[in-house]
């Protein structure tokens, strides 16, 4: 229920979301990456899709009342400046009964613009965690959403890193690679959201905080 209202209010009236080249993703586990345009980028992953655990920055639990509902919606705490390897073994364990699930966490680790960043922008756990899991990657561009605006999500292939382990160990030269890949893959896919959309992508209007996100 509270899925389908979200939907309605987030996807259909506020932001007027247009997905594109979306493949079935009830039939697997699959890793979401997108790139991070606004705050708006989780709410629309989610009520986009079912059965879906996201990794949020820790500000957003600071109203305890919200931490609850976030919690109920399967929204997980991360604390940017201190986190360990502990948020990367609970996504990989998190894949660990075999059912269908989906993760999604931005590369990024922060709001800014994935056309200035530098490779060093783009962190390596959602990689780590794909290539430990041997679970997918969808690379997803976003159109930084604006209110009462046509949003457009075009969803690319999969990326699979089961080549970004050898004998259990991660092959770090490949997770670059990977991490590579994937700024590339979320380039082509901005490309086609102007071919599907039959305008230019709208400018980005970031907060001074976001402005030089860059490295």
């Amino acid at each position: 229920m509270i899925k389908s209202l979200g939907h309605f209010i987030i996807s259909k009236i506020l932001y007027r979301v247009s997905e594109y080249d979306k493949k079935d993703l009830s039939n697997g586990s699959y890793i979401l990456c997108p790139n991070h345009v606004s705050d708006a980028d989780g709410p629309i992953m989610w009520v986009n899709n079912n059965n879906i655990r996201i990794l949020a920055k820790k500000e957003c639990f600071k109203n305890k009342l919200f931490a609850i509902f976030l919690e109920k919606l399967n929204v997980v705490k991360i604390d940017r400046d201190r986190h360990s390897g502990a948020e990367l073994l609970s996504a990989i364990n998190y894949f660990a009964d075999g059912e269908n699930k989906i993760f999604m966490l931005f590369p990024q680790g922060t709001i800014s613009d994935i056309n200035k960043n530098k490779i060093t922008r783009i962190k390596p756990g959602a990689f780590y965690i794909s290539a430990k899991a041997n679970v997918p990657i969808i690379p997803v561009f976003i159109e930084q959403p604006r209110i009462f605006r046509k949003t457009r999500v075009v969803y690319g292939d999969e990326m699979n890193l089961s080549d970004a382990t050898k004998d259990g160990k991660i092959d770090r030269e490949k997770i670059e690679e990977y991490r590579i890949k994937w700024q590339k893959e979320i380039f082509k896919l901005q490309n086609k959201a102007v071919e599907y959309g039959k305008r230019p992508i709208r400018k980005l209007k970031l907060k001074p905080k976001h402005q030089n996100n860059n490295e």
